[in-house]
């Protein structure tokens, strides 16, 4: 099943014109006028830890972002539409390449055939912001970021290292903390030690009135896609790279 759905997001992606011009621009977090701050998860290579993240957002009231690759999403669909129900969803490419390293036409195909998935398998629209793996980009890889109708390529203002072999529950909750509003968190969809911070973390922010909230309200991207209604200069910018790959999927 997973190798049909790739194969029908391949059509679809080769299909997709070019919608854009303007280069995409680097961001790592929005203005402190919005008051909120975005929880945002990437990856997906453990489904189980996903969604335990998943019920506690809901059970908080809160919304996520999530940055999954498509390999992972394509392996369980079913699954997957009832983690991300309820929260955002933008592009971290389809099986966690490091951008920078490869060519245009592969660049492209990464991008846009991880959005074709996710649309085909979610039946909703993703935000149009990228998370490049590893958090590698340059003017090269923004430009063709925006030559697909990306926006935003969106790095973090805070990095709980969650993806450290060496974090613990209590490392993730004291990095993650303590953030302004308009904070950028990024955490992994995958560690186990994240999901059992998760809720402190939003405990915290919440006793100081912040909202978590999608990137679309954190960086003001009016008219965009927002999260689906629910069913039931940085600190600490480190490389996403240093964390988990697709080799890890489990």
């Amino acid at each position: 099943m997973g190798a049909l759905i790739l194969a029908a997001a391949s059509l679809l992606a080769a299909a997709s014109p070019v919608v854009g011009t303007a280069e995409a621009v680097r961001v790592t977090a929005g203005p402190r006028s919005t008051h909120a701050v975005a929880l945002t998860f990437d990856d997906g290579y453990r489904r189980y830890a996903c969604a335990s993240i998943a019920r506690t957002l809901r059970a908080y009231g809160a919304t996520g972002t999530f940055f999954v690759n498509g390999v992972h999403l394509a392996a369980a669909p079913a699954v997957w539409r009832d983690i991300l129900a309820g929260q955002q969803i933008g592009n971290h490419t389809r099986s966690h390449l490091r951008l920078t390293k490869e060519s245009d036409q592969v660049v492209r195909r990464q991008i846009a055939r991880n959005e074709a998935l996710h649309e085909q398998i979610l039946g909703r629209p993703m935000l149009k912001v990228l998370r490049p793996p590893y958090g590698a980009q340059d003017a090269r890889i923004r430009r063709i970021a925006g030559e697909l109708g990306y926006s935003r390529t969106v790095l973090w203002s805070v990095d709980t290292r969650d993806w450290q072999r060496s974090a613990t529950v209590h490392s993730i909750i004291d990095r993650a903390i303590g953030a302004p509003p308009g904070s950028i968190i990024l955490m992994h969809c995958g560690p186990e030690e994240t999901p059992r911070a998760l809720a402190s973390i939003i405990a915290h922010y919440q006793a100081r009135g912040i909202t978590l909230a999608g990137l679309d309200v954190v960086l003001g991207l009016a008219g965009t896609a927002p999260a689906e209604s629910a069913l039931a200069e940085p600190t600490g910018v480190a490389p996403d790279g240093a964390g988990p790959t697709v080799a890890r999927s489990t």
